[in-house]
């Protein structure tokens, strides 16, 4: 115990002896200082002529803008084709209520890994805002 005592008081003491022994120096004071100049002249001039305008009656447009379509065929033969595809093909026709039915229960994820065995009134025309029913297996 007393070998103890006596190495901490040793470990004090060094400690205290090593602060330098004299008084704390002030760090030194730096000064930076930047000037900056920047002159600049701009001068623009511009000059519109504009010449009046004649009175150009538009004449009225004698045919009507063209409706679009709101229906369309499902196609007929779709049995073999890949899911993808189909679906390319069903929303360039304007349908956009596209329903996939796995044949087997699963969850149609990625139509390009089913194959196409049906669809639900093929070749009927089809309010292209009704869904259309798509059967489709692995």
């Amino acid at each position: 115990m007393n070998k103890t005592l006596a190495i901490g008081a040793f470990l004090c003491l060094a400690l205290a002896g090593c602060g330098g022994g004299g008084t704390p120096q002030a760090a030194p004071t730096v000064t930076h200082t930047v000037i900056q100049t920047a002159t600049a002249t701009v001068t623009a001039t511009a000059t519109v002529t504009a010449a009046p305008v004649a009175n150009a009656a538009v004449p009225p447009s004698s045919a009507p803008a063209p409706v679009a379509p709101t229906t369309a065929t499902i196609p007929a033969n779709v049995a073999g084709m890949n899911a993808e595809a189909l679906d390319d093909d069903l929303t360039a026709l304007g349908f956009t209520k596209i329903i996939y039915n796995s044949d087997t229960g699963k969850t149609v994820l990625l139509l390009s890994n089913w194959t196409v065995t049906g669809i639900d009134n093929p070749g009927a025309e089809q309010s292209m805002e009704k869904a259309v029913v798509v059967h489709v297996t692995k």
